[in-house]
């Protein structure tokens, strides 16, 4: 558990190297809890339970996914090599929270 909040704290500082931030934290974690979420808010609908847990449920992946999203754009602000790979990916991260935000 240790490791994982030290991960998370860096994550967050931008101190994680940039392939590594979107691309483990920010796409595969994220994808990973955004359909875990999404399957698990499709099955309390389809059990009738109240609509405002189901909203809950999909929600929850949100504070994961902000984190993730300021932990890459930090880590692209510290990135040395071309800027246009930086531009890029905080580009497409906001895309991607903003896709599950909605999705």
């Amino acid at each position: 558990m240790m490791v994982v909040m030290q991960r998370l704290k860096e994550l967050w500082l931008g101190q994680l190297p940039l392939e590594v931030a979107f691309w483990k934290y920010a796409i595969i974690y994220g994808l990973a809890l955004n359909v875990v979420a999404t399957g698990a808010t499709l099955v309390l609908i389809v059990l009738n339970a109240p609509i405002a847990i189901a909203i809950v449920m999909h929600l929850l992946p949100v504070p994961y996914s902000a984190l993730a999203t300021c932990g890459v754009w930090r880590s692209a602000d510290h990135y040395s090599g071309r800027q246009i790979i930086s531009t890029v990916t905080k580009a497409s991260v906001i895309a991607w929270f903003c896709f599950w935000l909605v999705a």
